[in-house]
């Protein structure tokens, strides 16, 4: 360690540097807190969780210098799945079933964590095998006490996290960005709440009445092929009167989820009500409706529907098909023909898919 000067002129000069040193320090550091000032005003003011994730995921590299950076989220009941599939992200944050990725990088301790080189094999975990950060700061993500996720920035340069220094700034981040998501998971759930069956999980008929009218205006205007389909379990009333409700309502939850994972992205499916389910299909043509129809019928035939006690029951479903006829003035026209090829189902034996005749002609005219 080099001694002070003795002379009083370079004394003088030592002092200056060190206070301009200060100086730029002080004035860096305000530069820094303006920024993530302005950062948690932007987060406290999102509408909707697809501007969130693009302002953690995007923004912040673009105003802070960063190389990358990810956000792990802890979805084990899919609500986030649910809701991020139709958003248009150029980044998704990683969704988590489990808590153990989390606590291979936080361990007990939950806290804000600066890795360096060193630390190779968890910025591989952090950022993915092969990555070109040598540095980063890993940020838990916790509300009411409960780790829900974390956010990860990174950078090329290995000194730019140095573990030796603060983490006060990332650590009030993170607590506002975990404000923020909790406050977007709360009004996705108030939001599906409002058109979603709450027993099935599939929209509600209230949902499905506003829907289908768009899609019957944007079908006749754009002139691509929409199709509806009726679904209906099939002697329900003999599964609770031999089961009881309990499982009754087990077999309605459990074929809401078949139908839902039987659809596309852009397809609606409702609970129309009761035992009976609504889907449309739109720029779908017949054989491709037939195809959706069958393929939930028969996922229903061979499903073993877990009862509340842990046994299983069996059930099937009839499927009612129609094809928007050419020339139709009013969504009614469609849901009327799919409803009479559902009950020419019933009447045909059950555990069948029938496509409304004059629908299936017309489609096959065109």
């Amino acid at each position: 360690m080099s001694s002070p000067p003795t002379d009083p002129q370079a004394q003088v000069q030592e002092l200056r540097r060190q206070l301009q040193s200060l100086l730029e320090a002080a004035t860096a550091n305000e530069r820094k807190l303006d920024r993530f000032d302005a950062l948690e005003r932007r987060l406290m003011a999102v509408g909707s969780m697809e501007e969130l994730v693009h302002l953690l995921l995007i923004d912040c590299c673009a105003d802070f210098g960063l190389d990358a950076a990810e956000l792990w989220l802890l979805d084990p009941e899919e609500e986030l799945r649910r809701a991020l599939p139709a958003l248009p992200m150029v980044k998704a944050p990683r969704l988590l079933d489990h808590h153990g990725p989390l606590k291979d990088l936080f361990g007990a301790a939950r806290s804000t964590r600066l890795v360096g080189p060193a630390d190779a094999p968890l910025l591989a975990k952090a950022f993915g095998e092969g990555t070109p950060v040598r540095s980063a700061a890993l940020l838990p993500l916790i509300r009411q006490g409960l780790l829900i996720g974390s956010l990860h920035f990174g950078a090329h340069d290995p000194e730019r996290y140095d573990a030796a220094s603060g983490t006060k700034f990332l650590d009030r981040l993170a607590a506002i960005a975990a404000i923020a998501i909790e406050s977007m998971l709360n009004r996705e759930r108030l939001r599906r709440a409002g058109m979603t069956d709450g027993l099935t999980g599939v929209h509600n008929r209230r949902y499905f009445d506003h829907r289908s009218l768009i899609e019957f205006s944007q079908a006749v205007r754009h002139r691509y092929p929409l199709a509806c389909l009726f679904l209906d379990i099939d002697h329900f009333k003999a599964i609770n009167d031999g089961h009881g409700h309990p499982t009754g309502d087990e077999v309605l939850r459990q074929v809401g989820g078949l139908i839902q994972r039987s659809l596309r992205t852009g397809d609606l499916a409702a609970r129309y009500g009761g035992e009976e389910f609504v889907v449309l299909l739109p720029r779908t043509d017949l054989a491709g409706a037939c195809e959706v129809a069958e393929r939930i019928r028969l996922m229903v035939q061979d499903a073993p529907f877990v009862t509340p006690e842990g046994g299983t029951v069996n059930a099937t479903l009839s499927a009612g098909l129609a094809m928007l006829p050419a020339g139709a003035t009013s969504f009614a026209e469609l849901l009327n023909a799919a409803d009479r090829a559902l009950y020419d189902a019933k009447r045909a034996g059950r555990n069948r898919t029938v496509a409304d005749s004059l629908g299936a002609a017309q489609a096959a005219d065109s």
